[in-house]
């Protein structure tokens, strides 16, 4: 029942992504997540709850940064996945995502 080191990361990551886009988590968790702007056009990612990915090229430390790595791997989830419901659902069909995409 134990996922590889870098899936656990990424489990805690989207985690906390999730409890911040919903109000459970601190509130300055939510002011480091860039959220895409909509614009005026009716476009297919306006309604797909992603984040807008920030990349940095001058320094990779920076790829470690709460900013930059929850989106990435907030994005990289199915849409079904960052739409659920409940804290519970979440974290188990993420922890069921992350399984698949380590052991297949």
């Amino acid at each position: 029942d134990f996922l590889p080191v870098h899936e656990r990361i990424t489990f805690k990551l989207c985690l906390l992504t999730y409890k911040a886009l919903n109000g459970s988590a601190p509130e300055y968790l939510l002011d480091l997540l860039p959220k895409r702007q909509t614009t005026g056009k009716c476009l297919r990612r306006d309604g797909d709850n992603t984040l807008l990915a920030k990349r940095y090229s001058h320094y990779k430390s920076s790829d470690g940064a709460f900013s930059v790595a929850a989106p990435a791997a907030w994005n990289q989830l199915p849409r079904k996945l960052r739409e659920s419901s409940s804290v519970e659902t979440f974290k188990s069909g993420l922890k069921t995502h992350l399984f698949k995409q380590a052991f297949e």
